[in-house]
């Protein structure tokens, strides 16, 4: 083991033994993690549309335009606040909810201090509006190479069935799915084979008790996968 290596370790050892430190640490840790997976694989597939539902404040969003400044992004955002600080730093914004159908749905905010918003049925929420429900194939993306990125909530299954006339141009999904025996992975993981995708990668995963809650996973077109290996 070299020895800048071998300091380096220590360090890190040393730090995590403070709360104050290890704490700060670790949560950066994962975020640049995530960070560096999401551009190294947005830099091998090379997207020339990507759609970011869920955009929030634009984490992602930032992400792609850095790495592909080319791609045509649109970033979909009901919560109203969201949508005007996309907007505001440049972005273009579809301030509509995902969902299989278009139509009047309710958006719930769980939390006083949180953008994250739903439109599942959500026990007492500190606020609660109506919004337009969009389809992904009714979003005037660009591109034959398209990336969906969906980060819904729950509301990702609903999403993606609402891809009918998308399908053809979407080489890859990236969806934050729950795991468990209620979760929403193993349904969306067959629907995907069905369509023709594998799974690539898993970018981030969130625990609760000491086990893997949610995760953020990219599936890719099975063909296009073929391809690399060739």
């Amino acid at each position: 083991m070299s020895t800048p290596y071998a300091l380096g370790c220590q360090l890190i050892r040393i730090l995590l033994r403070f709360a104050v430190v290890s704490k700060p640490l670790s949560l950066l840790s994962k975020v640049w993690l995530r960070h560096s997976r999401i551009q190294s694989h947005l830099r091998t597939f090379r997207f020339d549309g990507v759609i970011d539902g869920g955009a929030n404040i634009g984490e992602f969003a930032h992400l792609v335009r850095d790495v592909l400044p080319r791609a045509h992004l649109v970033c979909v955002e009901p919560h109203p606040d969201c949508a005007d600080r996309l907007r505001r730093i440049g972005f273009e914004v579809v301030p509509y909810a995902l969902w299989h159908s278009s139509g009047t749905l309710t958006l719930s905010q769980p939390a006083a201090q949180s953008t994250s918003c739903t439109v599942l049925p959500t026990s007492a929420p500190k606020s609660s509006w109506a919004v337009e429900g969009i389809r992904l194939d009714e979003l005037p993306i660009r591109g034959n190479r398209i990336l969906v990125k969906l980060d819904l909530q729950g509301a990702e299954v609903e999403a993606v069935r609402g891809m009918d006339k998308l399908w053809p141009r979407c080489e890859a999904l990236l969806l934050e799915v729950s795991i468990g025996a209620s979760g929403s992975y193993e349904v969306i993981r067959q629907l995907l084979k069905q369509k023709g995708y594998s799974e690539y990668s898993t970018v981030n995963e969130l625990e609760s008790m000491g086990r893997v809650a949610e995760a953020d996973k990219l599936w890719v077109r099975s063909e296009l996968l073929r391809s690399l290996e060739d």
